[in-house]
């Protein structure tokens, strides 16, 4: 009876302990899988994943580049940075795994995107490489970073200007119609 109640003892901590490393191997091999999941076989047996492009570029959208593609590498398939383009302060989002020997910045809400489901992201300065030639500042892509170029306030305050120019030239025109009919009445 001693035998049979060590033997049954014995077989249930067999049984939960086979099932903990199953489950354990389980996540492993989902998390390995999610992450492959982001990158695709090309041509030539060469790896690629997915960026996507945002702002003021002459060509935005998503890109299926080359796994190791850098930044300037990527602006420069979406045809280049368009005139007004804020180069010194590129947003990348990083959609894929955490920020490594790159500047984290936070958001406005003080979070750095590395807990509870937010994305890092890193700032970088692309007019300090094109002015230096200095390629560290440059980060190499991971699969499903966006990323972001937005227009220089110079930019946007002579759009702006140039609205209210048209604006004005209306305005001129609409009281100068008005004068001559007072005139002629």
């Amino acid at each position: 009876m001693k035998m049979t109640l060590s033997v049954v003892v014995a077989s249930i901590f067999i049984l939960m302990f086979n099932n903990t490393i199953v489950h354990a191997q389980e996540s492993q091999v989902s998390m390995f899988q999610n992450r492959a999941a982001q990158y695709l076989l090309g041509d030539k047996d060469q790896i690629l994943m997915n960026v996507n492009v945002w702002g003021y570029v002459a060509r935005p959208g998503q890109y299926l580049v080359p796994r190791n593609t850098d930044l300037i590498s990527l602006v420069s398939f979406a045809g280049g940075p368009r005139r007004g383009a804020n180069l010194s302060n590129v947003h990348i989002i990083r959609g894929g795994v955490q920020v490594v020997n790159k500047q984290v910045v936070e958001s406005k809400n003080g979070k750095n995107g590395h807990s509870k489901g937010k994305s890092p992201i890193l700032v970088v300065n692309v007019k300090d490489h094109l002015d230096t030639g200095n390629v560290s500042a440059i980060p190499v892509l991971q699969a499903g970073d966006t990323i972001i170029i937005s227009q220089t306030f110079g930019d946007r305050f002579k759009n702006a200007l140039g609205f209210s120019s048209v604006i004005g030239i209306l305005a001129a025109t609409a009281s100068l119609v008005v004068i001559l009919e007072r005139l002629n009445n």
